[in-house]
């Protein structure tokens, strides 16, 4: 009967022990800073630039330690037939540029490349400045809106004007000039050459390398892992004016067509074709007489602007959320790129500050590597749209890396 009693005790001794075990305090759980850009792995191409590849777009550059410069060029649909040289540029940003509908101006930045005809020009905007000054670049409008002369009035940029308002002026006719060999209104002439913003800009006595930390960059995709097609559409303005770009998968690059005609370069001939798409969407805003911005922490929009051209001005020019240092609130946001045929959901962010230039991040934090080649900014307001198509093979490959995202977020989540 006691060796029956022994027997029955022994298990239950183990219950317990499995009870007590089960029951006992866990230590604390420590506190872990996700870093995901750490914990993902980098699926970029190897690439090992050229010892004098350009910060900007990753390729041979001679003038790789040289400014650029960054030159207005007009949006209106007459003017864009005789657009020179832009596909020259390293770095090209579309935007709006009233704030009454979202038509877009473009502003080429020009580093590697030096051609003699640049245009047709316009005037330039705040976001215009702030974008420039994030690439270390001498800003050259052909004039500006009131509030975006008002900062170059106050020197907190390099800059030349080709209309001659706001010294150093560019006008002489040589530096800046209208072209005789377009048959176009005298607007639509309006250009300027690089070599000759060179030579005035070092008159000037501006500074003449660049401090500019630049992008990272990564190979080109090989051939045989492009995918077949893609295709990005881009709507600006009241007017639905339609940008869309066909990825070609032979040069890796975005074909441009612009209301359902190839975009073409009229000094080149050739059809544009950047390798590096960015898409922000962002606030809108437009500056109004009525507004204390000093009350927000902002500095005063209409300081040194008169009365005339503030009421003129009050409500016609947008102020786009990108950071700039001296009227946004916004210094980041939602962004998408596409380089490689593929689309990337993520992140821009910018430390206040002229000088300081946008940094690029994927959905999971690792920072985003353009390929070599020319990158083209689109930024649009909230009330405009993107749409993106792509091939099935490539929406069935990203569903697979969802699923494996989704996997090893819970694998990482068991492990801590």
């Amino acid at each position: 009967m006691n060796n029956k009693k022994a027997l029955i005790a022994i298990p239950l001794v183990i219950v317990m022990i499995i009870i007590m075990v089960s029951f006992k305090k866990d230590p604390e759980p420590k506190t872990i800073t996700a870093q995901p850009n750490q914990e993902r792995k980098d699926k970029s191409v190897p690439y090992n630039p050229p010892a004098n590849a350009s910060k900007i777009t990753g390729l041979a550059c001679e003038n790789y330690t040289k400014r650029p410069f960054a030159v207005m060029y007009s949006g209106d649909a007459v003017a864009r037939q005789w657009f020179s040289n832009l596909s020259l540029a390293d770095f090209v940003l579309e935007m709006p540029h009233r704030a009454v509908h979202g038509d877009p101006r473009l502003m080429g930045v020009f580093q590697c490349n030096t051609p003699t005809i640049v245009g047709p020009m316009r005037s330039g905007r705040v976001d215009n400045i702030s974008v420039a000054g994030s690439l270390d670049a001498i800003f050259v409008p052909w004039g500006g809106s009131s509030i975006a002369k008002g900062i170059l009035k106050k020197g907190l940029i390099d800059h030349i004007d080709c209309n001659g308002e706001v010294a150093p002026s560019g006008s002489d006719g040589e530096t800046c000039f209208r072209r005789q060999d377009i048959s176009a209104n005298s607007m639509i002439k309006a250009s300027t050459s690089i070599p000759k913003l060179i030579a005035l800009a070092e008159k000037v006595g501006y500074r003449k390398e660049t401090t500019l930390k630049g992008y990272a960059h990564q190979g080109d995709l090989p051939l045989d892992q492009r995918p077949e097609y893609g295709r990005l559409r881009v709507k600006f303005g009241n007017e639905n004016v339609g940008v869309e770009y066909l990825y070609d998968k032979a040069t890796n690059s975005y074909l441009r067509w612009l209301d359902g005609k190839k975009d073409l370069d009229y000094a080149t001939g050739k059809q544009y074709a950047p390798k590096n798409l960015i898409t922000i969407i962002t606030k809108k805003d437009t500056w109004l007489l009525d507004t204390d911005y000093k009350a927000q922490g902002l500095e005063d929009p209409w300081d040194g602007v008169d009365d005339a051209h503030s009421l003129n001005d009050s409500g016609g020019y947008p102020n786009m959320q990108l950071g700039d240092p001296w009227f946004d609130t916004k210094y980041e946001g939602e962004a998408k790129f596409f380089l490689n045929g593929i689309e990337i959901e993520g992140t821009w962010k910018r430390e206040k500050g002229l000088e300081n230039q946008f940094q690029f991040f994927d959905e999971d934090g690792i920072e985003i590597k353009f390929v070599p080649g020319q990158i083209w900014m689109h930024a649009l307001g909230h009330d405009q749209k993107i749409s993106y198509e792509e091939s099935a093979q490539r929406a069935a490959e990203k569903e697979q890396e969802a699923i494996e995202k989704e996997a090893t977020e819970k694998t990482t989540g068991t492990q801590s």
